[in-house]
């Protein structure tokens, strides 16, 4: 099993990614550069992220996207990289799901336990491997 420095909550990933409180962006990046393990980030930070930044701070999904992608490539950040690989295209493609909702329907796809049951017009019409409860 990895061993682990820690781990950041969304708050310490906002810091690092908008650079906008500079003590605490210092801090976080003294805390990367201290240590030769990683820290991991549970998959609800990540989504908790995409939420603050998409509502909160106006970013684009592409925008998102990046700022994800360019987290996961640091080296001293464990994530859930095969499932959020798959939610973001899924997420960026589908401007009417939530980001969520793509996590869930790759969740399903990676675990295979498809299709995803939900009560969700949308997230069936859109995710492929989404099906609508009969009601």
């Amino acid at each position: 099993m990895a061993k682990y420095t820690g781990s950041f909550d969304t708050n310490v990933l906002l810091r690092l990614l908008l650079n906008d409180i500079t003590e605490q962006h210092a801090a976080v990046k003294k805390l990367l550069n201290q240590t030769a393990n990683r820290f991991a980030v549970a998959d609800t930070a990540i989504i908790e992220l995409v939420f603050v930044l998409d509502r909160y701070y106006g970013f684009s999904r592409l925008q998102t996207s990046e700022a994800i992608e360019g987290l996961m490539n640091l080296k001293e950040i464990n994530c859930n990289r095969a499932l959020f690989e798959k939610a973001l295209p899924l997420y960026i493609e589908h401007s009417g799901l939530f980001f969520e909702d793509c996590c869930l329907a790759v969740y399903a796809q990676l675990n295979d336990a498809e299709p995803l049951w939900t009560f969700d017009k949308k997230l069936a019409n859109q995710a492929p491997n989404s099906k609508l409860v009969k009601i």
